[in-house]
């Protein structure tokens, strides 16, 4: 590795389109870089992801000599927070380096921008939805207000929404008591929009993928501060 630089990985669902074009629009400019691995995303969203299946993934970016690696996947939002801590430790360990998922980062984030109440975007099913605010009532996160859209959609369908369709599915998540807005979902393309939703909606935007990419930083010990992606990235990281 060169003097100065930072190398994070991402093991990333195979029909996650948003990923690696995303993180490395993020990473512009900086000294990091992002390396991605893939593994075979079960159909089922209730569906366990465990090192048993993403662990391949992981061995394959620590040859890298990786600084941060992440689970680019939402799922333990609704399977289990726990679920994605026992994940990441034993992730870590298999890779000798910090770990962490994209639910794990997203509550992080949250902390970071002070929220105790949030708007919650899922593009997913409305039941599963209703696990994700259980899950974040018992990490002291309130969800307040929610919107999903009309009928459940693939991820490479999620990942093809036009953005003024992408807005107002954000957009229908702000409510007068929701002190932030938080996206679920790493195949939504929403950390474009963010800037301009922030603008106009008056709360953070956190969206997990671009959540993902503050974690891994901060975890990495690079800087976490990026221009242009929205008041996350103007907060600094706190292990």
């Amino acid at each position: 590795m060169r003097p100065g630089e930072t190398r994070l990985g991402l093991i990333v669902p195979s029909s996650n389109t948003n990923a690696e074009p995303l993180t490395a629009a993020m990473l512009a400019g900086t000294r990091a870089t992002a390396l991605a691995s893939r593994f075979p995303l079960p159909a089922d969203l209730d569906a366990v992801i465990d090192a048993a299946l993403i662990g391949p993934a992981a061995d394959l970016l620590a040859e890298a000599g990786i600084s941060a690696l992440a689970f680019h996947g939402t799922s333990g939002s609704w399977l289990g927070l726990e679920h994605d801590r026992a994940l990441a430790a034993g992730l870590a360990k298999r890779v000798s380096t910090a770990a962490t998922t994209a639910s794990l980062a997203l509550v992080a984030a949250v902390e970071a921008v002070g929220a105790k109440k949030v708007g919650l975007v899922f593009p997913g099913p409305s039941p599963i939805a209703d696990t994700i605010a259980e899950e974040y009532a018992a990490a002291g996160i309130e969800v307040v207000s929610r919107s999903v859209p009309p009928r459940p959609m693939t991820n490479p369908e999620i990942s093809a929404l036009p953005f003024p369709e992408i807005s107002a599915l954000v957009s229908a998540a702000a409510s007068a008591a929701a002190e932030a807005i938080v996206c679920v979902g790493t195949n939504l393309r929403a950390a474009y929009l963010v800037p301009e939703l922030e603008a106009r909606l008056g709360v953070p935007v956190v969206d997990s993928a671009a959540a993902t990419v503050w974690h891994l930083l901060g975890l990495a010990g690079a800087p976490s501060r990026l221009q242009g992606w929205g008041r996350l990235f103007e907060t600094e990281f706190r292990q």
